[in-house]
């Protein structure tokens, strides 16, 4: 179960970069360091929201551990 949280963590990570990507290149005008903070704060955030489900299903599994 805890693979498959981290496959669809995995898909979402690399889905929102290819989104990322996508619009960036859809507007060329933006700098360098402005698109580089884009991509470093998005993935961030990203990474920190997949921590946090990690960890709550992580608990959730070891609770239905304990429970049977």
């Amino acid at each position: 179960m805890l693979v498959f949280i981290m496959l669809v963590i995995m898909a979402v990570t690399y889905g929102v970069n290819l989104f990322l990507i996508a619009y960036m290149r859809k507007r060329p005008q933006i700098d360098v360091v402005e698109r580089l903070s884009m991509l470093l704060g998005v993935n961030m955030s990203v990474l920190f929201v997949d921590g946090i489900v990690l960890f709550v299903g992580k608990l959730l599994l070891e609770a239905a551990m304990i429970i049977e």
